[in-house]
This record gives C-alpha cells, sequence and structure tokens, in this order.
C-alpha cells in the first residue's frame, strides 16, 4: 500500500508543479484552469497515481514469480520447456520499455486528435500524464502476459513431487491477483475520467476520434480477465499432478504394510479424495474474486452502452 500512495504523492507533485510553472509563465486564471481539468474535470490524480503505483510495485516485485517458478522445478525440468524465453522477454527492461514507447505514442495521438479543453503549456501538460498513463499500464499489462506465458510453459514438465503439500505455487496466484485487481481498478477510473470527457474534437475527424478512447479498456480488458483467472487452471493441473506423485508414493509404501487389499485400497481412496477436495476449494473462485468480476462487467458496460 506504500507503493501505491507514493504513486499518488508523485502525481500530486505533478500536479502542483505543473500549476506553478503555468502560474509564472501564463497567469493565475490559466493555472486554476489546469488544477481543475486534473484534480476534478479528467481526475488525472487519482488514475495517473493508481497506475504509477501499480507500475512501481510490478517493477519491485517482478523477482516473485521466477523465484517461485525456479524454487519448485528443477532447472533440468525448465529447460525442457519454452520458460527460460519467457522469462527473459518477462524481466526485459528494453522491451517493456520499447513496448511502452510505442502506445504512449499512439495515445499522443489520440488525445492530440481529441484536443483537451486547455490551450497552451497548460494543455501540453495535460497531454503528458494521459500518455503515462498509457505507457505504464501497457507495462503492467505486459508483465501478466509473460507472467501467464511462464505458467503455461509449465505444464510441459513431468511432476516428480508433491508441490500441493505446502502450496509451493501459490504465491504467484496472489502475486498475479493483486496486479491484476488494482490494474482493474485503474482501468475503470481513467475509462470514467477520460470516455465521456469534455474534449474539443475540433481537428477535422471531429467526434469520431471519440471511438479511439476506449482503446485501452477494448485492449485492456481481455488480457486481464484472461490473465486475472488462467494462474488458477495452470496452478490446478500441476497440483493434480503432484497428488497424483504423492498417490504413487503412498501406494508403494503400503505394500509392506499389513493391511487387507480393501484397506490399503479405501486408503488410497480416501486420501486422493480429500487432497483433491482440498485443492478444489483452495483454488476455487472466492468472495473475494466477485469485485473483479462485478467490475470488469461495470466497465463492459459503461464502454458499450455509455453512462
Amino acid at each position: 500500500m506504500n507503493t501505491i500512495f507514493l504513486g499518488f504523492i508523485i502525481s500530486l507533485i505533478y500536479c502542483l508543479l505543473s500549476a506553478g510553472l503555468i502560474y509564472f509563465l501564463e497567469g493565475i486564471p490559466e493555472a486554476k484552469l489546469f488544477l481543475v481539468a486534473y484534480n476534478i474535470t479528467f481526475k488525472t490524480l487519482i488514475s495517473l497515481g493508481l497506475i504509477l503505483g501499480t507500475a512501481m510495485v510490478v517493477y519491485a516485485s517482478q523477482s516473485v514469480i521466477p523465484e517461485t517458478i525456479e524454487a519448485a522445478f528443477t532447472e533440468d525440468q525448465l529447460q525442457g520447456t519454452d520458460y527460460d524465453m519467457y522469462k527473459q522477454r518477462f524481466v526485459s527492461l528494453r522491451r517493456s520499455m520499447e513496448f511502452s514507447a510505442e502506445f504512449a505514442l499512439v495515445s499522443f495521438v489520440i488525445f492530440y486528435l481529441c484536443q483537451f479543453p486547455l490551450q497552451g503549456l497548460a494543455g501540453a501538460l495535460m497531454i503528458i500524464p494521459a500518455c503515462a498513463q498509457y505507457a505504464f499500464g501497457v507495462y503492467v499489462g505486459r508483465k501478466l502476459f509473460y507472467a501467464g506465458m511462464m505458467l503455461h510453459s509449465l505444464l510441459k514438465i513431468p511432476v516428480t513431487r508433491n508441490l500441493f503439500k505446502e502450496q509451493e505455487l501459490d504465491d504467484i496466484n496472489t502475486y498475479v491477483h493483486i496486479v491484476s485487481t488494482l490494474t482493474i481498478i485503474f482501468g475503470y477510473a481513467h475509462l470514467l475520467a477520460y470516455k465521456d470527457g469534455p474534449f474539443l474534437y475540433q481537428s477535422m475527424f471531429g467526434k469520431s476520434v471519440k471511438i479511439l478512447l476506449l482503446v485501452p479498456a477494448l485492449i485492456g480488458t481481455p488480457v486481464l480477465l484472461i490473465f486475472n483467472f488462467y494462474p488458477r487452471v495452470v496452478l490446478r493441473k500441476l497440483y493434480h499432478k503432484s497428488i497424483d506423485v504423492e498417490v504413487r508414493s503412498l501406494q508403494k509404501a503400503l505394500q509392506n504394510e499389513k493391511l487387507s487389499s480393501f484397506e490399503k485400497r479405501s486408503y488410497l481412496l480416501a486420501f486422493d479424495r480429500m487432497s483433491r477436495e482440498e485443492l478444489r476449494y483452495s483454488l476455487q473462485l472466492t468472495l473475494s474474486d466477485l469485485p473483479i468480476g462485478i467490475t470488469i462487467l461495470v466497465m463492459l458496460s459503461e464502454t458499450l452502452l455509455g453512462k
């Protein structure tokens, strides 16, 4: 939470510095117009703070997923998959910056055509945080995508021990859940602030460019839907394999026990059923997931139907 608050503080500092610069160069009226637009009309203080804080959380904790995976599987096991390729892309700062810069450029074109209701320096200082939101949002989305692909690559690994006993991979699900939830909240705030904002639309394309303001929702919603829930699918499959390994190990151990075949079979069936029930409840959708689904539905409804 401290990192998220830091995002808001940076957003506030940008607001105050920008207002101060406008005040000294263009006067009090323009500075007041900027403050109203930044904090009230477009709620940039909130949306920029949210995505900036989320991006910092992702950057600071991006080692969680590879460390969790590499602690659970040996290097030889991982070499037989595409894990290393996806990991390199996941941690690559250069690729992240290039991808974010491309979308920042796209967002600049969008907001330039839409035109903020401010002139001169104030208008330019409103475009900068708007473009930054696209860049940071794409950075976070890219991280979620490659996190999902790293997990997907693990499905090829033959599980040789019980990973479910200590729930060794659960940190991945927690990480993705937190990041995707924060990103969804940002996406909702950004959509509400900009979709129906009082843009001038005075370019040759007129109000037809308004549809471009929906780009973040149209691109981000499928990504967030998939990569918020997909880790559970992968973890469930890996944990099922782990339970199979444990059942075979237990079956082998029971061979030397002085029990009837019926008793041995009953014990194995009971262990298998209890383990899979525990797995089902530990990874099933819980009440904590409902706000995510509700938020996504609201975003989609407002995007497609309008307020």
